[in-house]
């Protein structure tokens, strides 16, 4: 995807991030700030917004597509749209095969397993066997808890028989994970233009699914940036409609 964008013409910009040792952010650190207007110095004719990183450098743009997953909450607010906005925590294990003709690992799957009770998938995979799931709502700042990481491998042997869990082997802990997923209390994702600053269009919160929805997304704000009408209809998804609901306006004050 990255080698796609930039040989379309696309230029790859990040500014400094740092992490504390407990996992969390360093305050201030890897922020991105949205400001209304173009720059002062003019360097983009008829810009709309300007996007300043934490490193000090900026760019004007006449659209800025506001796609940040489990991180896009800080950013919208910023930009006038305080959104309840949270984070499934998502954990992944995996036991290593290391390919080789015969390795105790072949044959043990052939297609992605799915508990419903577990809340987890199994799927093999070209190094190995991953399981990936379970769901914590926590932020993305906590460290991730250890003890889940083992609930996962005991669920996963659990639901296999006994001749595949032996031929799982010892799971890598190197390759222990946690990701975030984007989520919001209708379980639908925000997308469409910024309330307050012209120029900002919103494509975040699609919870499990952004592979799946990320397509029809990138058509819809496409269609926004060229100032199209949209294929779809995007009023569901505006960012501003929990403001009509009574839970969410008594937390406003606190976004």
């Amino acid at each position: 995807m990255r080698d796609g964008f930039t040989a379309n013409g696309g230029e790859i910009r990040t500014g400094a991030h740092t992490r504390r040792a407990d996992g969390g952010e360093a305050p201030g650190a890897g922020k991105v700030t949205l400001v209304t207007g173009a720059s002062t110095r003019g360097a983009l004719e008829g810009a709309r917004a300007q996007v300043v990183s934490s490193d000090g450098g900026s760019i004007d743009a006449h659209t800025v597509v506001l796609a940040a997953g489990a991180h896009s909450a800080g950013l919208a607010s910023q930009c006038g749209d305080p959104v309840p906005l949270d984070t499934e925590r998502g954990y992944h294990v995996q036991w290593p095969d290391d390919g080789a003709e015969g390795s105790s690992q072949a044959g043990l799957l052939t297609r992605p397993v799915c508990t419903p009770e577990g809340g987890f998938i199994v799927t093999p995979m070209s190094g190995g066997v991953r399981a990936a799931g379970l769901v914590e709502l926590g932020g993305t700042c906590a460290p991730p808890v250890p003890e889940r990481f083992g609930q996962l491998e005991d669920y996963t042997r659990w639901m296999l028989k006994d001749d595949a869990v032996a031929a799982l082997g010892e799971r890598d802990k190197g390759h222990d994970w946690l990701g975030f997923r984007p989520t919001l209390p209708d379980a639908l994702p925000v997308i469409g233009p910024s309330s307050k600053i012209p120029g900002v269009v919103y494509a975040f919160g699609h919870q499990h699914v952004g592979w799946t929805l990320g397509g029809i997304t990138g058509r819809i704000v496409a269609d926004l940036a060229l100032g199209k009408q949209p294929e779809v209809d995007i009023t569901p998804f505006a960012a501003r409609r929990f403001d009509a609901t009574p839970w969410w306006r008594a937390f406003r004050a606190f976004a």
